[in-house]
């Protein structure tokens, strides 16, 4: 068994391995803080001689029914995407999304607040656009009804993260920009996705949708007005759509410039086309 004394004073990531492979769960417990501190120190080094087995352990954290272990081992995977470079950690990426999306669908804030932390680490380590190419098919037809409400926040809080920062000037906006690019996510396939979930059998589902809808207008402008209009989207949810939008446009809140209203590109985080 594990004992989490033997990690000295002066530990690397292997001495962490028989805690996180540890099926125990006060092991797991015992090591997330020292584990947290260790890899938030930029100064301690990752390399790790069985990092696929590393990070299985994590994604059995992760995967597992005690909801502290599944937070700590979101956190502590978080922070490995940070440290290790986008080629060392591609070849774990499909499994990742995979079972990070799954937690989307947990009922603690916390835990479903730490997998949209890490989906969003992701989307800064590669590109927005490439992590929503693996979430879209795990997405809008999901069974789970917080897995289909926490993944259309997400898009929210992926456009709002760039431009609202680049709105702001501040420089932490200004690196995001630099990471995600001046077209963040191809909205064009997944507006149609987000107009059926407008009559979808759950009232947050729905209403998220139409809040999703709402936000991208604000982004892109009068071409999401159009786009929309063409999808089976029942008479009375279009019509508190367009009026939702029309109220974007009275209140000064739209981030689309008015030239862009024309011809349907964002000037900042997205297109659709």
């Amino acid at each position: 068994m594990a004992d989490t004394s033997a990690i000295g004073e002066n530990p690397t990531l292997d001495q962490f391995y028989s805690h996180v492979t540890s099926k125990e769960p006060h092991i797991r417990l015992e090591c997330f803080p020292l584990l947290e501190a260790y890899l938030s120190d930029v100064h301690n080094c990752t390399d790790c001689e069985d990092l696929n087995g590393f990070i299985k352990g994590l994604l059995k954290w992760i995967e597992g029914s005690n909801y502290r272990i599944s937070h700590n081992g979101l956190r502590i995977l978080e922070l490995l995407i940070e440290r290790l470079d986008s080629y060392e950690f591609e070849h774990y990426l499909d499994n990742v999304i995979s079972v990070t999306v799954d937690r989307l669908g947990d009922g603690k804030d916390q835990v479903r607040e730490a997998a949209s932390q890490l989906l969003l680490k992701l989307m800064k380590k590669f590109t927005p656009q490439r992590i929503w190419d693996h979430l879209q098919p795990l997405a809008f037809e999901n069974k789970q009804f917080r897995i289909k409400e926490e993944l259309q926040r997400l898009i929210v809080r992926t456009l709002n993260d760039v431009s609202g920062k680049e709105k702001n000037g501040d420089a932490e906006g200004e690196e995001l920009l630099e990471r995600f690019g001046g077209s963040a996510i191809q909205l064009n396939k997944l507006v149609p996705l987000i107009c059926k979930l407008v009559s979808d059998s759950n009232g947050t589902v729905r209403q998220q949708a139409i809040d999703t809808l709402v936000e991208i207008y604000r982004h892109v402008g009068e071409k999401v007005r159009g786009d929309i209009a063409k999808r089976d989207i029942p008479e009375a949810k279009l019509k508190q759509l367009y009026d939702k939008f029309d109220d974007v446009v009275a209140s000064g809140r739209m981030i689309a410039k008015i030239t862009d209203t024309t011809d349907g590109t964002a000037s900042s985080s997205s297109v659709v086309s």
